[in-house]
């Protein structure tokens, strides 16, 4: 039996980062679309609200949580080789929010997250980052922690993320044991706790699976909800397991991840309450056209200017332009507008 988990008291939240964000985005200084709005209107309308719902508003486990990514993770590629994981505001926001918010026993208010942003914004190595957390720092014993995919190719593109931030970290390179050799490495274990970090898919055939964390990729390429829920029924026994779910926008409406993407959007409005369901999902609004206006683009680009620039976004819309079988996936996967076909 899992032991009752002490009651955290709730702390002042006027200048906390997650918090931040959620005010800058109400006032309108950081520039979101409507559904990150709602998103963020909803953190701060709970903040009134807590107390009478059961719910704790957590500074200091949220700035744990950050703070794990900028002193202990490193980034990886490119430009970025070796340099600290400084989260963007809007990071901050999704990390803050998942660790910081809590139920009245002092588990984990967030069991299912779902990301959605434009290509390139800097899911994956966020996702990583926090799968290694939940495998090293979220002190629950024996935690097993899954990159899960259809396939194990891409089951193993998150999971190589989290190798290399292991690779350019000492505090967790020290720690964490890895299986296989260089460039196959199968599993991460920190044997502290007794936990571990392997990649997993709908087709290995493994049965039982105990998830404290699952991370889920391109949600949006997955035929049916056969991975979520083979994660989610294994969650039946953690007080606070993690279902994180990160994707482009898709194209079919029919689609499972089009189900979350609808059911986040409504949970963020406020039309369904689910105090479990968080979600963080970038989105143009009504009338906005990203091939003739580009002060949206950020909008679904929220490390526009940081991971990328805005010259590659202007690259992928003049080619667009030109060629007019490219227009929908350019639409699709850079500005987070749901098409019927590539």
């Amino acid at each position: 039996m899992v032991e009752k988990r002490k009651k955290t008291r709730s702390t002042s939240s006027s200048v906390d980062p997650t918090t931040r964000y959620a005010m800058d985005v109400a006032s309108g200084k950081e520039i979101a679309g409507p559904d990150i709005r709602n998103s963020c209107k909803r953190h701060l309308k709970d903040l009134e609200s807590c107390h009478a719902r059961g719910l704790v508003w957590d500074t200091e486990t949220a700035q744990r949580a950050i703070d794990f990514f900028a002193k202990v993770l490193k980034l990886n590629g490119g430009e970025h080789e070796g340099k600290p994981f400084n989260l963007l505001p809007w990071q901050c926001f999704i990390v803050g929010s998942v660790f910081g918010w809590q139920n009245s026993d002092g588990y984990r208010r967030f069991r299912m997250v779902y990301v959605e942003s434009g290509k390139g914004s800097g899911k994956s190595p966020l996702a990583a980052g926090i799968a290694l957390y939940c495998l090293v720092a979220d002190k629950e014993p024996r935690a097993e922690v899954y990159a899960a995919a259809t396939k194990k190719d891409q089951a193993m593109i998150l999971f190589r993320d989290a190798v290399a931030m292991v690779d350019q970290s000492p505090a967790l390179a020290q720690r964490i044991n890895k299986s296989g050799g260089a460039g196959k490495e199968w599993n991460l274990a920190f044997l502290q706790t007794g936990s571990f970090f392997r990649p997993i898919s709908s087709d290995d055939g493994q049965s039982g699976p105990r998830p404290h964390c699952a991370l889920i990729d391109e949600i949006h390429e997955h035929k049916n909800n056969q991975v979520v829920e083979m994660m989610r029924a294994g969650t039946k026994g953690r007080r606070q397991a993690l279902i994180f779910m990160i994707t482009n926008s898709g194209h079919d409406k029919t689609s499972v991840c089009y189900d979350y993407h609808e059911y986040g959007r409504k949970v963020a409005e406020g039309s369904i309450e689910d105090d479990s369901f968080f979600s963080f999902i970038c989105s143009l609004d009504e009338g906005e056209d990203p091939f003739k206006d580009e002060s949206c683009w950020k909008k679904a680009n929220p490390s526009l200017g940081h991971t990328f620039t805005d010259r590659y976004l202007r690259e992928q819309v003049t080619q667009a332009r030109g060629m007019p079988s490219k227009e929908s996936i350019v639409r699709r996967l850079n500005f987070c507008q749901w098409v019927d076909a590539d």
